[in-house]
Order: C-alpha cells, then sequence, then structure tokens
C-alpha cells in the first residue's frame, strides 16, 4: 500500500504542477500578449510495438484511440526561445491490440507543445502522467499477460504534429505518436507496452495576437551545483519478490543556455534493498551483502530543458562501481523537475537499467550553488 501511494503522489505532481501553470495568467504581458486557450481532439490508429519476442502472440488487432485535449499559448520568457510554444493537459483512451489480454488504457498526462520549425509548422509535443490499464498480469486469470502487472501505470507520449490552417481559427493537425506504460517494476512482470499511431486532430484557436516586442526573460541563474535525494520502490525479481527500498543520492552540475536547453555532467549513488534480496537467493553464502555490497555509483550526462518553473531532464549514464553487475552497466533517467522556492526543487523520476525499467522516484533537489 505504501508503495502505491508513494507511485501516486509521484504521478499525481508530474500531472499537477504543469497543469497548474496552464490555470495561471502572467500579469507582467501586455493585453494584446495574453495567451489562449485551445481545445484539441483527436482520433489515431495504431499499433503495439512488439519489443519482446513473446509478446507476438497476442498483440493480434490494431489500436484505436481518441484523446481530448487543452493547451494554453504561452508567451514571454522561455517561450520566446520558440517559434509556438503551449502548456496543457489531455485526457487519452485507447484499446491495446488484444481486449481478453490487455484491455484498454485511459491516462491523463501533462504536456508541452513546442514549434520547432519556422512559425511553428512543425512542433513536437511530450509530456507523462497517470494510466490506467483494464486487464494486467494475474498468475490464475490472465497469466498471458507478460507485459504489465499493475492497474495503475505511468505514461509518457512523444507526438509530431504538422499543423494545417483552416478557416475561422481551426486547423487540422496530422500527426506521429510515440506512447509508453510502464509501472517503473513496482509490480513485476514489467515488460512496459509501445503504442506507435497516426492521427489527426481537429483544433480551435491555434493563432494568437502577434507582438513584434517580446517580454524580456526574468534574470536567471544559469549555472548551478544541485543535490538530490529521492526513494522509490520495485520488485527485481519475479512478481512473487518482496517489494523493497531504493534510495539514490546525486551530485549535478548544470548549465541552462539562453534558449533554455540544458547541459550538465553528474554522478549518482544508488542503494538498493532489492539487490540484497537477489543475492541472498541466488548466492551460496546464506548472508545478506553488506552496505557498500549493495550499492552501485555511476557517471552520467544530462540533457533537458527548462519551461519556466518546471524543467524536463533526461540522463544517459554508466556504472563505474557495481558489485553484482546484473543487466550490464548503462543506466538512463528521465524526470520532471518543479521549483519550490530558495534553491529546492520537487523531483518525479523514472528510471531505467540497460533500458529496462527498475523504479519510480520521489524526491527532492537543493541548489549548493548557483551563478
Amino acid at each position: 500500500m505504501k508503495g502505491y501511494l508513494t507511485i501516486l503522489a509521484g504521478l499525481y505532481f508530474c500531472v499537477y504542477t504543469p497543469f497548474t501553470a496552464l490555470c495561471q495568467q502572467d500579469s507582467s504581458l501586455p493585453e494584446d500578449q495574453l495567451t489562449t486557450h485551445v481545445i484539441n481532439f483527436s482520433i489515431q490508429k495504431g499499433f503495439l510495438i512488439p519489443h519482446y519476442g513473446l509478446m507476438d502472440y497476442y498483440l493480434k488487432d490494431k489500436t484505436l484511440s481518441i484523446r481530448l485535449s487543452i493547451e494554453k499559448v504561452v508567451q514571454g520568457g522561455w517561450a520566446d526561445s520558440f517559434s509556438y510554444a503551449t502548456r496543457g493537459a489531455e485526457i487519452y483512451h485507447t484499446s491495446l491490440g488484444n481486449p481478453k489480454i490487455l484491455g484498454h488504457s485511459t491516462h491523463l498526462i501533462s504536456f508541452g507543445n513546442l514549434g520547432i520549425h519556422s512559425k511553428g509548422k512543425g512542433r513536437l509535443k511530450f509530456g507523462g502522467g497517470i494510466a490506467f490499464i483494464s486487464k494486467k498480469f494475474d498468475l490464475e486469470k490472465n497469466i498471458k499477460n507478460a507485459a504489465i502487472g499493475s492497474s495503475l501505470n505511468g505514461a509518457i507520449a512523444f507526438e509530431y504534429q504538422f499543423p494545417i490552417s483552416l478557416k475561422r481559427g481551426f486547423s487540422l493537425s496530422p500527426s506521429l505518436r510515440f506512447t509508453h506504460y510502464s509501472n517503473g517494476a513496482y509490480r513485476l512482470p514489467n515488460l512496459g507496452l509501445n503504442l506507435f499511431s497516426m492521427g489527426l486532430s481537429l483544433e480551435k484557436n491555434r493563432t494568437h495576437k502577434s507582438n513584434s516586442s517580446k517580454t524580456e526573460a526574468p534574470s536567471l541563474k544559469r549555472k548551478r551545483l544541485q543535490a538530490g535525494l529521492s526513494i522509490g520502490r520495485n520488485q527485481l525479481i519475479d512478481p512473487e519478490s518482496q517489494i523493497s527500498n531504493n534510495y539514490n543520492l546525486s551530485l549535478k552540475y548544470i548549465q541552462t543556455d539562453p534558449s533554455n536547453f540544458i547541459l550538465g555532467l553528474g554522478t549518482d549513488i544508488h542503494y538498493s534493498k532489492s539487490y540484497r534480496d537477489y543475492y541472498t537467493r541466488n548466492s551460496n553464502d546464506v548472508s545478506s551483502l553488506g552496505l557498500l555490497e549493495s550499492t552501485r555509483a555511476g557517471l552520467t550526462g544530462i540533457v533537458g530543458i527548462s519551461l519556466g518553473a518546471t524543467e524536463i531532464h533526461g540522463n544517459v549514464g554508466c556504472y563505474i562501481y557495481d558489485h553484482q553487475k546484473i543487466n550490464g552497466s548503462l543506466y538512463q533517467r528521465i524526470y520532471v523537475l518543479t521549483k519550490l522556492g530558495k534553491g529546492f526543487r520537487l523531483k518525479f523520476c523514472l528510471k531505467s537499467h540497460n533500458a529496462k525499467a527498475e523504479t519510480f522516484e520521489l524526491g527532492i533537489t537543493q541548489d549548493l550553488w548557483r551563478k
């Protein structure tokens, strides 16, 4: 129960913080620069990618999805680095290719949508949130579902849109989309589900009043040294193994350039009680691992983007110390940071090890130095 509350709290934070920003208005902007809201309805057709061979036999049908979203066009500050920028939230319902084994999914995602070509003719939408999947693995009732072991999951989505302007503020947007579902190995099995789809969206009031003058971004501290502590829970071995705590301590140097892109380097120290349980079950030595032997340490590279009070980071790292060497040396993290004030940030993270989901983590960071 505690693990579910940890995951739910983290996923709620991942949706809630950008959504509250959606509802806020920047009173410092002149009247003709105030943002407008946009409603988007989409129908998408696609398929699940069988990224493991044992998934081939139950991915029978194509997927059909519908989406309703609301967005807010943003101007001034960080948004001026892009030809177009919005923040929003969507509710998305999709079939999963096999209703008897996988059922269907409904998710709530918060997202950003950025123009990456001149005049906003091509846009990259990305976000994360909470997903409910109707059919999960069950040892007695649904043993064939080797992909998802829980009803509550995280969802991450990336979508590329090609907007075509129509009359009276309407537009059509053909799109390509990738959606990933995972519970971060909280409940095994957790092979995850990867959905690729193509769709068509009908949008209203995407355009906003232009203004030749841009609002200057507030003075930002572009360099910082950041320490962080986070905790997660997972199963490492099989659906019958113990759910255990994992702890991560990090130290990172982060630099934000004037276009709001982020680069950095860092270190991670990761302690896993699940690794101690794994060792105990698979070693001839009946004694469990010590603290040092249950710990991994790595070096990581950081890329990301700053969206004002919210930052999105992606890390790729390599363990330089790993006593048990399970699943190789590479690890990855995708996480969201939201400012709390006085150098503190709230952090929600999905960690994977050699491209295999390992845990969701919820934590806090502190800027030790800023310039």
